[in-house]
């Protein structure tokens, strides 16, 4: 093949390659401002969405119906049914007349205001508000004991030390090991009285054991026959009186007369 063929095949290359470029650029063009024809033609939705945004989240727990405000419910609330993983979860009964297994919440302290759900995921377990789960404690005679002796271990064997007593908070503590980190001490207190025991709090320890990053407390209210459990950042432990106290009546101010 002669010079001149490759020179004229080559030049022949570069304005085709050239050209297809700009058939390229000419097409994305044309796309960008279809798109943008599209979005500025298209109806305005946000007073449709902002209207189911707001609907309430109904459910029953022990014969009351529930409604609580869209915007505290962080994920979903699930019914009586199939799994939210199971393919049969669509079946499940929803709303009103449906029995509520889990209703979990998010509220500033002490607002108990809808908390910013952006924030919540941020932070995790070191959420400046409250995280509550409202839900059915599942059977007639629950008691908190069981599970507070779940969580200290006694049903294992294990040693643990004598309880002591937490004068300023009202409650008895022991320290116990972590599971899975040996290195980290996890502490839990309870409220006893006559024998029984009528709330539980779980701290969970900072690697090193240098204090504490979460907290999470367990009652049962009884007009609901729900077990609730309120979570929140360790140096809210001092005011837990208050804390189960308000989300009590938040709680039962959402029940529908």
């Amino acid at each position: 093949m002669s010079l001149a063929l490759k020179r004229f095949l080559l030049k022949t290359c570069i304005r085709v390659w050239q050209l297809l470029r700009v058939c390229i650029a000419l097409a994305l063009g044309a796309g960008l401002f279809y798109c943008i024809y599209l979005v500025m033609s298209s109806p305005d939705t946000s007073s449709v969405e902002s209207v189911v945004s707001t609907q309430p989240i109904c459910g029953r727990l022990s014969g009351k119906t529930l409604v609580v405000p869209r915007n505290y419910v962080v994920f979903w609330a699930e019914y009586e049914g199939a799994s939210t993983w199971d393919k049969n979860r669509a079946q499940n009964k929803k709303g009103c007349d449906a029995e509520l297994v889990s209703l979990p919440l998010v509220m500033t302290w002490p607002q108990l205001q809808p908390a910013k759900q952006s924030e919540y995921f941020r932070d995790g377990l070191k959420f400046d508000g409250l995280e509550v789960v409202l839900a059915p404690t599942g059977a007639e005679a629950f008691d908190l004991r069981t599970r507070l002796d779940a969580l200290l271990g006694y049903g294992q064997g294990e040693s643990i030390a004598p309880p002591a007593y937490a004068e300023e908070l009202g409650l008895y503590f022991v320290t116990r090991q972590d599971k899975t980190f040996p290195d980290v001490l996890n502490a839990y207190y309870w409220k006893e009285q006559g024998g029984q025991v009528q709330a539980i709090f779980e701290c969970l320890g900072n690697r090193g054991g240098s204090g504490y990053y979460n907290c999470r407390e367990e009652f049962v209210l009884n007009e609901l026959e729900a077990l609730l459990k309120v979570g929140f950042t360790p140096e809210k432990l001092k005011d837990w009186k208050r804390i189960e106290s308000s989300v009590k009546e938040f709680v039962l101010s959402s029940v529908v007369k």
